[in-house]
């Protein structure tokens, strides 16, 4: 719970998922070497703005990540987690860990460069979901101390990045990001990779939303400003490819996520993101909820409860 009573953001979401993961577990089965369980975590207004700030980047400079900046990392990666084990761990340079596409050319499209620091996002076999959730928590967190990160969940190496966290057993390190200061000048190389995943052109709110109604009309009400407002931001988070595989509707005082009609394999991560840019657009407007899952072909439903 937060200081003034509210349900603590995030706790839903971890309650619905931690039930239904043990109500499949075999009797009397229990999961060896857990990282120890946290309290479900509260999420930081200030992270709302991040959101129009972040940008993904892939060559940094020399300049060092401050001591007050690196202690706020850590401390993140120390509480922030959500069942079933989703969580961010950070390590020095980890540099190997980035691949680069096309190796005919060296392997220099789409290479990370120079990043001081490497989050990975690590969770136990399909939990994807929530190392979106988590992961995007730790890249807002890092853009709100003025540090660049970029969402990789393709390439890179897996083994380095297993080599470099130490790991549970049945946990996987599905994605990873550099930290640091990124250099001012984007590269003609950075420049080709931003533009062959249309990193800056995104879908208009009505896209994602098709049924949105801003003010009422033809015997439909309006949307709720918190629901608007919670999409917008969602308009926002970054996604595999820059596909934007979610759409939003109204049911009732819920706003639903589904998903488009053609989705990539980096969805379930994506879904992730976008739930937790839903959650800081609904909090801005005053509205705090919970998620609750559904069966496909929907993915979540929010449901305000404050």
């Amino acid at each position: 719970m937060t200081d003034d009573g509210r349900p603590s953001v995030g706790a839903a979401l971890e309650t619905q998922i931690a039930a239904r993961d043990a109500a499949a577990a075999p009797p009397g089965s229990r999961p060896a070497d857990d990282p120890p369980a946290l309290d479900p975590p509260e999420l930081d207004p200030d992270w709302y703005d991040a959101i129009s700030v972040r940008r993904s980047r892939r060559r940094y400079s020399d300049r060092k990540v401050a001591a007050a900046a690196l202690e706020a990392l850590t401390a993140f990666t120390e509480r922030f987690r959500l069942a079933p084990g989703a969580r961010v761990a950070l390590v020095a340079d980890g540099g190997d860990v980035f691949t680069g596409l096309l190796e005919r050319f060296g392997g220099a499209y789409g290479r990370v460069e120079g990043a001081p620091l490497t989050a990975a996002f690590v969770g136990p076999k399909d939990s994807e979901l929530q190392i979106g959730y988590v992961g995007e928590a730790f890249v807002l967190e890092a853009t709100r101390l003025g540090l660049g990160t970029c969402w990789v969940a393709g390439m890179f190496d897996r083994k380095s990045a297993a080599s470099l966290v130490k790991l549970h057993r049945g946990e996987l390190v599905f994605a990873v990001t550099p930290v640091g200061h990124p250099v001012e000048q984007k590269r003609v190389v950075e420049r080709m990779m931003s533009t062959a995943v249309r990193s800056a052109a995104r879908r208009q709110v009505e896209e994602i939303a098709p049924r949105l109604m801003r003010t009422s009309g033809h015997g439909h009400p309006a949307w709720p400003a918190w629901a608007v407002t919670a999409v917008e931001a969602a308009r926002l988070a970054p996604s595999g490819a820059n596909k934007q595989p979610w759409r939003f509707s109204m049911e009732h005082d819920a706003l639903v996520m589904g998903h488009a009609d053609r989705t990539g394999w980096t969805a379930p991560i994506d879904f992730g993101i976008a739930m937790l840019h839903v959650e800081l657009g609904a909090a801005r407007a005053g509205v705090h909820g919970a998620w609750e899952r559904l069966e496909e072909p929907l993915v979540a439903r929010f449901v305000p409860t404050v």
